[in-house]
């Protein structure tokens, strides 16, 4: 949820005047050259509670450098400023603060002593560097001679650019000045014509019936006494005869160049500005000059934030409420710093992990882990049991119909009864008439077995994907909050599975040569599956031979070759899980924790390592900072509404 709370956001043509406002209301320099100064938007608060001045700048970074959301906003600080020299040099801050922010592919530190030289030698647009940026330089400033108000400075419309660039300014103030609760407040230079003025066009787009815009007109000592019409124009534009607004429009004299030069206070600033007025014609005419003036304008303007607080309070207190309870909810939601020490941290957290390694291998907790390895075995089964001989019990395939007695997808075959006995053909060697040479059995199976392999070790690899997916899941949620302790236990357990893995392999291949020859089995089934599958073949044959011929022999062999490989089917595709499952997986859960120990433990400095390990990532901090810097603000907002009477 967004709290939209009543803002002001300046906008204007390049050179009309918008630092010149800011610094007059502020009190602090801002960079001010020919060409385009602001190149992202500057949110300017002011807080006169306070004993002494300070400043305060800091980036607030929403969107890459392609202009794009990259999700919650980072908050960075910059620099702090509160001495008098400090004072002096905000506006040098200000620039390199803008620099940086243009240059996000440079760490700040390269900008924070930068001199104003070298700056003004950095080229916006031309390298990796931005010509704008939507990301914000906040300016917080305490000050107790300054007016609680807050300021969105934007980039100033310009014309003579590349079409690039005068889209991106449009559309910084476009999406800068929507919103119910936004003053746009329009800073239109004297100098030119009030048609001329492109921000007043976007403007009334945002604000058609002109309810929250407010017009602040400047440069009013460029218009010459020989100027009658302007003058004339210009006062029926602050009578509000012309382009009327709500809130109407103000006239303010900001200092030139020359008294920005002299350092002027504040206070001298406003005398001149107040003696210009009474005695300049035409203003010097008016009898009521309440519109002059930047004190008047900030007597205003704050009355008339005040009053949008007070008319949207409940609503304001209410999100806020909500505000204050999601970020709490987000900050119970961070992993809790570490309150023990650092090698007991660490000791406990592993132990902590492989117990839990350990209950998602057997079954006992995190149980997606068994269910995926369950999977990949029923594929192992599917894939082996498609290598079934396809046996069909006829002279010849030709013009006949599967007999459907096996599973047809991927099978090895068909053959059919003169294939059967072409086997038994090449096979015979010495053999004694009428007996069938176990040879032409043994190649048949042997045809099937040896296309186990590649779906025994797509098994095993699956598994291990399976496995290493696992422990990534419970290493995060162990160690995820630390980045050099995940990085670290992370590599070990890689380590860890890939030797696991090399044995639970070798295994298996011992386990596919078991299954080549010799061919055997004690098993008590094979008699009662060979008959059965012998009876299956010789009804099929017999149905439409009526005078069959001979086949007994290649029959019995099909018999004979389908019994052994239901047998050795059923128990190598119990085995094999078994096998990974005891190999791999059992394996890494019984030897990671002292992997892990060994590792840990080596170093000479125990303690220091411990330290260096347990000392949290960047990011992490940074987002609790950041949510407990809300939610401080929120609470403060929260009490601020309080104060108010409805």
């Amino acid at each position: 949820m967004f709290l939209d709370l009543p803002k002001i956001v300046v906008i204007g043509a390049q050179s009309a005047g918008k630092s010149s406002l800011i610094e007059a209301v502020s009190g602090i320099s801002v960079p001010r050259d020919s060409g385009i100064c602001t190149r992202c938007p500057v949110e300017l608060s002011m807080n006169s509670f306070v004993g002494s001045w300070k400043c305060s700048i800091s980036f607030r970074i929403k969107f890459d450098t392609m202009g794009n959301e990259q999700g919650n906003s980072t908050p960075i600080e910059f620099c702090t400023l509160s001495s008098n020299d400090d004072r002096a040099n905000v506006d040098l801050w200000l620039r390199r603060a803008q620099a940086s922010i243009l240059c996000r592919d440079r760490p700040i530190s390269d900008f924070q002593n930068m001199s104003l030289v070298e700056l003004k030698r950095l080229k916006p647009g031309q390298g990796t560097m931005l010509a704008f940026s939507k990301n914000v330089i906040e300016v917080s400033l305490e000050d107790p001679e300054a007016t609680d108000l807050t300021f969105i400075d934007l980039p100033g419309l310009i014309q003579n650019a590349t079409e690039s660039e005068i889209n991106v300014a449009q559309d910084l103030v476009k999406d800068n000045i929507q919103g119910t609760e936004t003053i746009i407040l329009v800073t239109i230079p004297m100098s030119d014509e009030m048609e001329n003025q492109e921000a007043m066009r976007l403007a009334k787009q945002a604000d058609p019936s002109g309810d929250r815009t407010i017009g602040v007109l400047t440069k009013p000592d460029t218009i010459t006494r020989g100027a009658t019409g302007a003058r004339e124009r210009w006062k029926e534009v602050l009578r509000g005869k012309l382009h009327s607004l709500r809130h109407g429009y103000y006239c303010v004299r900001l200092a030139d160049d020359d008294e920005r030069t002299k350092k002027l206070s504040r206070s001298e600033s406003e005398t001149l500005s107040s003696t210009f007025f009474a005695r300049t014609e035409p203003w010097s005419d008016f009898m009521d000059r309440s519109r002059f003036g930047v004190p008047n304008f900030v007597k205003d303007i704050s009355q008339l934030l005040l009053e949008m607080i007070e008319r949207n309070l409940p609503e304001l207190k209410v999100a806020v409420d909500q505000l204050i309870l999601k970020c709490t909810d987000d900050l119970g939601a961070m992993p809790v710093v570490p309150t023990r020490d650092p090698s007991n941290e660490i000791l406990l957290r592993i132990s902590e992990f492989c117990w839990e390694v350990r209950q998602a291998v057997m079954g006992e907790n995190h149980k997606f882990l068994v269910h995926d390895n369950k999977r990949h075995y029923e594929t192992l089964k599917t894939a082996i049991e498609r290598t079934d001989p396809d046996f069909w019990p006829f002279v010849s395939k030709i013009n006949r119909v599967n007999p459907g007695l096996h599973n047809q997808e991927g099978s090895v075959g068909p053959f059919d009864l003169e294939d059967v006995r072409k086997e038994i053909m090449e096979a015979l060697t010495w053999e004694l008439p009428g007996t069938i040479p176990f040879d032409a059995i043994k190649a048949i199976v042997l045809k099937s077995t040896t296309k186990w392999p590649d779906s025994t070790n797509e098994c095993l690899d699956s598994v291990f994907r399976s496995t290493t997916s696992a422990i990534d899941v419970l290493v995060d949620s162990h160690f995820k909050q630390f980045s050099k302790l995940e990085a670290l236990i992370k590599t070990l357990c890689y380590s860890e599975l890939d030797a696991c893995k090399v044995h639970a392999s070798a295994h298996i291949q011992k386990l596919l040569r078991l299954e080549s020859v010799p061919l055997y089995t004690q098993h008590i089934s094979f008699l009662e599956e060979k008959n059965g599958w012998l009876l299956k073949y010789r009804n099929v044959y017999y149905t439409p031979h009526t005078f069959p011929q001979s086949y007994n022999d290649e029959l019995l062999v099909m018999a004979t070759v389908s019994a052994y490989f239901q047998v050795a089917f059923k128990r190598f595709v119990d085995h094999i899980p078994l096998a990974i499952e005891h190999e791999l997986n059992q394996r890494f859960a019984e030897n990671i924790q002292q992997t892990l120990l060994e590792d840990i433990l080596s170093e000479p400095n125990v303690p220091g390592r411990m330290k260096d390990l347990l000392s949290e990532d960047e990011e992490t901090t940074a987002r609790r900072q950041f949510l407990e810097q809300k939610l401080a603000r929120l609470k403060e907002i929260r009490e601020k509404l309080c104060e108010f009477n409805i």
